[in-house]
């Protein structure tokens, strides 16, 4: 297969190996190669209405899409694009999360970080992930009114348990209208702790109904 200049101007300079398989990474998804990228699978449905997470996650969330499982290259894409700092997967991972129908929503609403780890990563990955489907599906998005008011630890760090102490009463929601309908986006949801606080901010705020919808789930 020829190589466009921008494929083999990219493999002159960089030459990296993809983590996976060790072939040599595409410019697009690097340092992934593009067979490894092409293997990431989507759910065959998106939307789901129960699953095992905290006994009252249900209470405050009325449904939850996610694109695909937190596992295999999905897992890694995101890691490194969370935590390595690669933030043109933003563009990448956008593509597959925009290809959620959204549920019946008023506003898009990205689960928010505390301003010090926002200064400290540089972007929020849920709020770049909210932009690409605002714009796509025509959704009206509100980047101030949730916020986060505490600080916490990385909930990647921590067990299940810890997870939902952890982030308790970690978030405000203001200047809502109320009655309205919120799809509240993240990149991943495992134990559901950090979107349950998000809805019990935004129910106490008025919201009538919260669609939970991110990237990738635990199954």
């Amino acid at each position: 297969m020829k190589l466009s200049l921008r494929s083999l101007l990219y493999d002159l300079v960089f030459n990296e190996d993809c983590p996976i398989c060790s072939r040599n990474s595409h410019f697009r998804y690097s340092p992934f190669c593009e067979t490894c990228w092409r293997k990431i699978e989507s759910f065959s449905s998106h939307r789901i209405y129960s699953g095992k997470f905290h006994s009252e996650f249900w209470k405050y969330v009325d449904s939850l899409s996610s694109f695909g499982a937190y596992e295999g290259i999905l897992k890694e894409a995101i890691h490194y694009f969370k935590y390595v700092g690669i933030k043109r997967f933003g563009k990448e991972l956008g593509k597959l999360f925009i290809s959620i129908k959204p549920p019946e929503v008023d506003l898009l609403i990205p689960v928010p970080l505390h301003i010090s780890k926002l200064r400290k990563r540089g972007f929020n990955q849920s709020a770049t992930l909210a932009k690409e489907y605002a714009d796509t599906w025509r959704i009206p998005l509100s980047l101030t009114s949730l916020i986060k008011v505490r600080d916490t630890k990385d909930q990647a760090s921590l067990e299940a348990k810890e997870r939902w102490i952890n982030v308790r009463d970690a978030y405000l929601a203001k200047n809502l209208k109320k009655g309205i309908k919120v799809g509240l986006v993240d990149d991943v949801v495992t134990t559901g702790a950090t979107i349950m606080e998000c809805a019990k901010a935004l129910k106490k705020a008025g919201v009538r109904e919260i669609h939970a919808i991110t990237l990738a789930r635990t199954i």
